[in-house]
C-alpha cells in the first residue's frame, strides 16, 4: 500500500540560531515519506547557507525564497508553501519549534485508520532549555462536537500550538489560505476556520511537539498596533462562529475578551482605543489600582489585628492554655 505523502511547510526569517535543530527533528522522523518545505522572507543572516546544506543533506527538504511579487510575512510564507506542496497531508511547523521524533507516524496512523482529516497532540513549551509540557489538559481527547471541543480548549491554555495539528491538504483547501493582513493570532483565526470545516478533532496522547518561548524575543505584546491586529483577529473569529454557531461564538470570544483585557489593562489607554471591541469588561473587571488597593486594606487589616493580639497577650488579657 502506498504511503501518503505529508507536506511539512516551514516559514522562516533570521532564524539562522534555530531552524537546524527543527529540522534535525523533521529528518529524524519515525515517518519517511515527507516533504519539507521551507519558505525565506527574506532572511539577512546565514539561513541561505544553513538551508543548502539541509537540502544537500537530505534531499526532502526544499529551500524557496519567497518570490518579490507576494506580500513579506510568515502567512504569505505559508501560502506560497501551501501552494507548492505535493503532500495529503499538511504539517505546519515553525522555524524554531520542535516535533517529537514519532509525531507525524502517530498521528498519521490514527487519521487515516478512522479516515478523519485533523488529529492534535500533547505538547510543552521550550524556554532557554528548560521544558515545560501540560499534563492533563481537559483539550487532550477526541471530540465530535466543536462546542465541546472549543470549551475544552478554553480551559487548556486556550489553544494548540499550530505544530501540534496534523491535516489533510483537503481541509484547508475548503477553509482557506491564512490571513496575510494579520500579524497577530494569525494561527488561532486559520484554525477556527479549519474547526468549522472538521468533522471531529481526533487526539493521541503518545507524541507530543515543543513550543519555544525565546526570552530574547523583541516582541512586544503591549502595544496600539499588536492590539489592534489582536483584536482585528477575534473580530474575524467572531464573525466566522457567530454565522453558524451564535450562542457559542459569543461566549467563546467573550472569554477571550477578558483574557485579553487582563493582559492589557495596565494600559488604559490601550483599551479605550478597542473600546467598541472590549464593551462592559473593563467596567466589570477589577483594575490593577483597585487590586493593588484591596491588596493594601488587607494586609493593614491583618498586621493591626495581630499586633493587637499581640499586646493583648503580652498583658494577660488572653490567655493561652496547654490542652492535655
Amino acid at each position: 500500500m502506498k504511503l501518503p505523502l505529508v507536506s511539512i511547510i516551514i516559514p522562516t526569517y533570521n532564524r539562522c540560531e534555530y531552524i537546524g535543530e527543527t529540522l534535525d527533528t523533521v529528518i529524524s522522523q519515525s515517518y519517511f515519506n515527507w516533504e519539507c518545505l521551507v519558505v525565506d522572507d527574506g532572511s539577512s543572516d546565514n539561513t541561505s547557507h544553513l538551508l543548502e546544506f539541509y537540502s544537500e543533506r537530505d534531499n526532502r527538504i526544499k529551500y524557496l525564497e519567497r518570490p518579490n511579487n507576494l506580500p513579506r510575512g510568515a502567512n504569505s510564507c505559508r501560502n506560497f508553501g501551501f501552494e507548492k506542496s505535493q503532500g495529503e497531508f499538511i504539517q505546519w511547523l515553525d522555524s524554531d519549534d520542535l516535533l517529537a521524533t514519532n509525531k507525524i507516524e502517530n498521528q498519521l496512523r490514527k487519521l487515516t485508520s478512522l479516515n478523519e482529516e485533523i488529529i492534535s497532540s500533547k505538547w510543552g513549551k521550550l524556554r532557554d532549555g528548560d521544558v515545560q509540557f501540560f499534563e492533563d489538559l481537559e483539550s487532550y481527547q477526541d471530540f465530535n462536537s466543536l462546542s465541546e471541543f472549543l470549551d475544552a480548549l478554553d480551559k487548556s491554555e486556550g489553544y494548540f500550538p499550530i505544530h501540534s495539528y496534523l491535516m489533510s491538504k483537503d481541509i484547508v483547501a475548503r477553509a482557506g489560505y491564512w490571513n496575510e493582513t494579520l500579524k497577530v493570532n494569525q494561527d488561532g483565526e486559520f484554525m477556527i476556520r479549519i474547526f468549522l470545516e472538521m468533522n471531529s478533532m481526533l487526539f493521541t496522547k503518545d507524541t507530543f511537539v515543543l513550543y519555544r518561548k525565546d526570552s530574547s524575543s523583541s516582541t512586544s505584546l503591549l502595544s496600539k498596533k499588536s492590539l489592534k491586529h489582536l483584536v482585528a483577529s477575534w473580530k474575524l473569529i467572531q464573525s466566522h462562529l457567530i454565522e453558524k454557531y451564535p450562542d457559542l461564538g459569543k461566549r467563546y470570544v467573550d472569554n477571550a475578551k477578558r483574557r485579553i483585557f487582563i493582559k492589557y489593562r495596565e494600559s488604559p489607554k490601550l483599551i479605550n482605543s478597542q473600546r467598541d471591541f472590549f464593551g462592559n469588561i473593563p467596567d466589570e473587571e477589577p483594575s490593577d489600582f483597585r487590586l493593588a488597593f484591596y491588596r493594601v486594606i488587607v494586609k493593614y487589616w491583618l498586621s493591626r489585628n495581630i499586633l493587637r493580639f499581640l499586646k493583648n497577650l503580652k498583658r494577660g488579657r488572653i490567655s493561652v492554655e496547654k490542652v492535655e
